[in-house]
């Protein structure tokens, strides 16, 4: 756990950043969050355990995404795939920990609530830049509920808080990329994106 406190320590330090248009800082602060991460589960877990490697390799492409989204020329449809492929390994580490159906219906009705209000103006509006990036964008929305669905559904406080904090931050970032502005909201997409990956990772911890 010391690591994952000493990783939400650099993770101020990019909200600090981000906050104030530090470009140089976040390029090294935004990163090394995931990495210390990364080190946080692997150091707990091992690889004999299938959740904590899971787990592992979802936050390695959620750091591949970061790096895609964080770069000025980085194309948008890269750090998307990074990130659904996270999502995707979540979803099975969820899967392998084994939901538990009351939380799924629980998951199901406060995602299918954020999903029905948010989700289908962010997906119109990336289907008006581009036919594609439209269907991209709304199976990204697809995969990334099935994620929260499923971590309420695991029913551990860390699960739940994560997969629901992961949902803010991508709902920030699509209504900010497609649909319009909103005040503070990139340091909001950052900060509940830390916080749900600390999440995530506290759970393996500590489950």
């Amino acid at each position: 756990m010391l690591v994952v406190a000493a990783a939400l320590a650099v993770a101020a330090v990019d909200w600090w950043a981000v906050s104030g248009d530090r470009v140089r800082t976040e390029y090294w602060a935004k990163p090394s969050v995931m990495v210390l991460l990364i080190v946080a589960v692997v150091a707990d877990g091992g690889f004999d355990d299938t959740v904590t490697v899971l787990v592992a390799v979802a936050f390695t492409w959620s750091l591949v995404g970061d790096v895609v989204l964080m770069l000025p020329k980085g194309p948008f449809e890269g750090g998307l795939g990074a990130f659904l492929v996270a999502h995707l390994c979540t979803i099975a580490a969820f899967t392998v920990a084994g939901p538990e159906p009351a939380w799924l219906v629980v998951g199901v009705v406060l995602v299918g609530a954020a999903a029905v209000r948010l989700a289908p103006p962010i997906v119109r509006a990336a289907a008006t830049q581009a036919a594609v990036l439209g269907w991209a964008v709304a199976v990204y929305v697809i995969v990334l509920g099935v994620m929260a669905v499923f971590g309420v559904g695991v029913g551990h406080w860390a699960t739940i808080g994560g997969g629901l904090l992961f949902l803010v931050s991508d709902a920030l970032l699509g209504w900010g990329r497609f649909v319009g502005p909103t005040p503070g909201a990139r340091v909001g997409v950052h900060v509940t994106y830390h916080l749900a990956q600390a999440a995530f990772a506290t759970w393996v911890i500590t489950a």
